[in-house]
């Protein structure tokens, strides 16, 4: 596995004004000239941004008509099995997140891309296929669909808008200095730290405590894997797979988040990932571990925190930092003429380029794919947060669940358990005994479990 520290000795890239300014090599940049090419992205993570800048640069280079549209994730994830499912899709380029390649590109309806990248007649010379970390290429890139797994030899998606994990982003003038709480390297000292931050006018700690799945991707995942939780036992394959959601490990990772509410914003129960954010941004919050890549944005010109903002590697009681693996894929549904698969990969190869890569990073502070990216001086003096996210990233675990068709089904039935003791209806042992028996189920049903 490429690991991106080694990139960071790598060098820089071209500005990143010049998105098209690649070497095409033997591409002819308007061979799709009067087509249209739709391409489908995620609302709320800034994805699009870049893209839409950008939206008029690609048309004239190529003539192509560019209709872009964005869906929140859940829409979004229906919306491609409608695609997909379709005797055609209307969508060219399909935005995946890693937590449903199992679903999608498991069912074998999605087009392999090994072929359109070893064409010198579709690939630009200097596309650079090997600037993207192994890690992320075995998530959102190479899948075995005959035994359902992450990896194999086939390529079905190229990494893309963004990838991430998860890092504490914490008031550097609040924590960390001479007379404050330290920055925590466990959760009982993140909850003493929370507890003295606290203020009327400051919470000490955020979550995303609504019927959300990022309580599960990120509050109760990292607390979970961190403590020495593992999520199943067994194998999928021969019906002996087994959810740990009420282990002491569940319990106690769903409890420190319970103990945190005190000391959190009074309506957190109800907060989303984009409340949270809010909150941190206009200074009502001290600390809060965060997606990386959406939380960037307390870097950007419109925090109001960007001077007072720093970020560390998730707290562990195991003394080993780590947090779930994020990211999405951009790929090209096979229900597709050959003539549009042509011009979706035309398009695709620009969107997924050094160059439009660096812009989308540095205007809009999204985590890098590309090893280039992260290593890039320009990239890291601009946002001083990248080094610990590229850590986060090479450290990140793919979620053992990732891999089952229904994990979206069996994530969204856990995060609703996590919300309900968190707004008080029951207790932490009695939502992950809810969330362990409604898992069971899913996978007794799916034959994954006798």
């Amino acid at each position: 596995m490429v690991g991106l520290s080694a990139a960071l000795l790598a060098s820089t890239i071209a500005a990143p004004g010049a998105v098209l300014a690649q070497d095409a090599g033997m591409v002819d940049p308007m061979k799709c000239a009067g087509a249209t090419v739709n391409i489908a992205l995620v609302a709320g993570e800034r994805d699009e941004l870049g893209l839409l800048d950008k939206e008029a640069e690609i048309e004239a280079a190529t003539g192509v008509n560019l209709e872009i549209s964005t869906e929140a994730l859940g829409d979004l994830n229906a919306s491609n099995n409608q695609n997909l499912e379709a005797p055609e899709s209307s969508v060219d380029i399909m935005h995946m997140i890693g937590f449903t390649v199992a679903q999608m590109v498991g069912a074998d309806l999605m087009e392999p891309l090994q072929p359109y990248l070893d064409d010198p007649t579709k690939t630009p010379a200097d596309y650079d296929f090997a600037d993207f970390p192994a890690g992320q290429l075995e998530y959102t890139g190479y899948f075995d669909v005959a035994n359902g797994q992450f990896g194999g030899d086939t390529l079905y998606l190229i990494p893309g808008i963004h990838s991430g994990s998860v890092l504490l982003f914490y008031r550097s003038d609040l924590l960390g200095g001479e007379g404050q709480p330290a920055v925590p390297t466990t959760w009982a000292e993140y909850l003493a730290a929370a507890e003295a931050l606290t203020t009327d006018e400051i919470a000490g700690s955020a979550m995303v405590g609504a019927n959300d799945w990022s309580n599960f991707f990120v509050d109760w995942y990292t607390r979970f894997i961190t403590t020495g939780g593992q999520l199943t036992t067994g194998d999928k394959n021969d019906g002996t797979l087994q959810a740990n959601l009420d282990s002491p490990e569940g319990i106690a990772a769903l409890q420190n988040m319970i103990d945190l509410l005190p000391f959190s914003p009074a309506a957190v129960s109800s907060y989303t990932f984009t409340d949270a954010l809010d909150a941190f941004s206009v200074g009502k919050v001290a600390m809060w571990p965060a997606w990386a890549t959406i939380a960037g944005a307390l870097f950007g010109p419109d925090s109001g925190v960007a001077d007072k903002v720093a970020v560390a590697q998730v707290p562990a009681d195991d003394g080993n930092p780590r947090a779930i693996r994020g990211g999405w894929g951009l790929g090209i549904p096979k229900n597709l003429s050959q003539e549009r698969k042509d011009c979706a990969w035309h398009i695709l190869t620009m969107i997924t380029s050094k160059d439009f890569e660096k812009y989308q990073v540095m205007t809009y502070q999204t985590d890098p794919n590309r090893l280039s990216t992260a290593a890039d001086a320009e990239v890291v003096a601009a946002l001083p947060y990248i080094p610990e996210a590229v850590k986060a990233i090479e450290t990140a675990q793919i979620l053992e669940t990732a891999n089952l068709p229904a994990n979206f089904e069996m994530v969204a039935l856990i995060a609703e358990q996590i919300n309900l003791a968190l707004v008080g209806s029951q207790d932490a042992a009695t939502a992950m005994a809810n969330a362990q028996a409604a898992v069971t189920d899913v996978l007794k049903r799916d034959g994954h479990q006798k």
